[in-house]
């Protein structure tokens, strides 16, 4: 039975206006950028904001821009082809890249739990000292189970509790956007122009960079600020934007952004300033959200725009890329090894923490991920036993199928 269909009557017009090809190629650059801010992220769970990059924890929002952008231009791409959005197919694609993965970390560490719950090494999470307390394991079930509804950063914006798991709130804020965001796109392709729909989302975003200072209260409002889901979204709507205005220009032969380049390396520089300099001061709760929303959005915005530059080239390492594409796994594991090898000397926590992690993450990577998603190709947006071949930027090379694979189910 073939999934049901929420269409758009604006996309249905531009789906038979123009070519049934979808805007988005394959951008290694976007995945070597991903890269880069797993690592910066890494680093700052391993080191605190006492180490090198006290600022680190902008990788994040690198992140989030990613992903409004991604998710976006994804929707739109489909709207362009098919001339609808299946929800249906959207969110049977969106489970199977991020819920096996993340079921195979669960199900290992709530083992660990039942083993070792009683230690002071399980629960000696980043940050706190070089021992952790024991875990209460009714707690602990509750944690888990908030987890798995993606509601954790509201259990730490509300609650200010820190748990082993602390690392998946970044999760739920995704996976929180992922359900809103493609009914109000499809909502505002439905009743507005560009102009309008780029009003929208601008608007929602400004309001988004501006709840900090609603939610300050003189430092207390720290983890409300942090974790929750309307002060975070600034990134992703940002990302959104850019997908906006980069998918009109491309369905209408138009080039590249004016001064795309400059904006790009003024926004990098940026986020520099912030890795080596804002650790936990009150810049990175008050700004820090909508500045690195701001300066991430300028460089994803030059990379799918200029694929042959020269940032691009920077990023488009195999290292970058093999690290970018297996970022989630990654992201997943790190922090657990990250929690249970803290207690050891530094010289030996960190690099045995860092390749263990990279190794469960292949390991991810091998047995769970790549598997679902060759599963995943029967929820292809419309049902198609052959995707339309993505129109790659001009002079862009054809990536390796194992990244092509990857980029379909992100």
């Amino acid at each position: 039975m073939t999934a049901p269909a929420v269409t758009s009557p604006v996309g249905a017009s531009i789906g038979r206006r123009r070519s049934r090809t979808p805007l988005l190629g394959r951008s290694p650059a976007l995945d070597g950028l991903r890269g880069l801010a797993l690592a910066w992220v890494v680093i700052y769970h391993f080191t605190g904001s006492q180490g090198p990059l006290p600022g680190a924890w902008i990788g994040l929002d690198v992140f989030f821009v990613l992903s409004g952008f991604l998710i976006t231009a994804m929707l739109l791409d489909e709207v362009r082809a098919h001339g609808r959005v299946s929800l249906p197919r959207f969110y049977a694609r969106r489970a199977c890249r991020l819920l096996p993965a993340l079921f195979a970390m669960l199900a290992i560490w709530t083992a660990m739990l039942l083993a070792f719950h009683d230690t002071t090494w399980f629960a000696a999470t980043p940050g706190s000292g070089r021992t952790g307390d024991p875990v209460e394991l009714p707690g602990a079930f509750q944690q888990l189970g908030i987890t798995l509804a993606y509601g954790a950063n509201w259990l730490y914006a509300l609650d200010g509790g820190r748990a082993p798991l602390a690392h998946l709130w970044s999760l739920a804020v995704e996976e929180q956007f992922y359900i809103v965001w493609p009914l109000v796109l499809l909502a505002l392709l439905a009743v507005l122009k560009l102009r309008g729909r780029l009003a929208v989302v601008v608007g929602l975003a400004l309001v988004s960079a501006l709840l900090p200072f609603l939610y300050w209260n003189g430092g207390d409002g720290n983890d409300r600020i942090y974790f929750g889901t309307d002060t975070r979204a600034v990134a992703m709507l940002a990302g959104a934007a850019v997908a906006l205005l980069w998918h009109h220009r491309r369905s209408l032969g138009r080039g590249a952004a004016r001064f795309g380049a400059t904006r790009a390396w003024l926004g990098l520089g940026l986020i520099s300033v912030f890795l080596l300099t804002v650790g936990n001061s009150p810049v990175k709760f008050l700004v820090g959200p909508a500045a690195a929303a701001l300066a991430a959005a300028q460089i994803v915005g030059h990379l799918v725009d200029a694929p042959n530059g020269r940032l691009a080239g920077l990023l488009d390492s195999r290292v970058m890329v093999w690290l970018g594409q297996r970022s989630y796994a990654v992201y997943l594991w790190h922090y657990l090894f990250a929690t249970w090898l803290h207690p050891l000397p530094d010289w030996i926590y960190i690099p045995v923490g860092m390749a263990l992690s990279l190794i469960a993450a292949q390991l991810s990577w091998v047995l769970v991920e790549s598997r679902m998603l060759r599963y995943a190709k029967r929820f292809r947006a419309g049902g198609d036993a052959e995707p339309p071949r993505p129109v790659l930027a001009e002079g862009q090379a054809s990536r390796p199928r194992e990244h092509v694979e990857a980029r379909r189910a992100a």
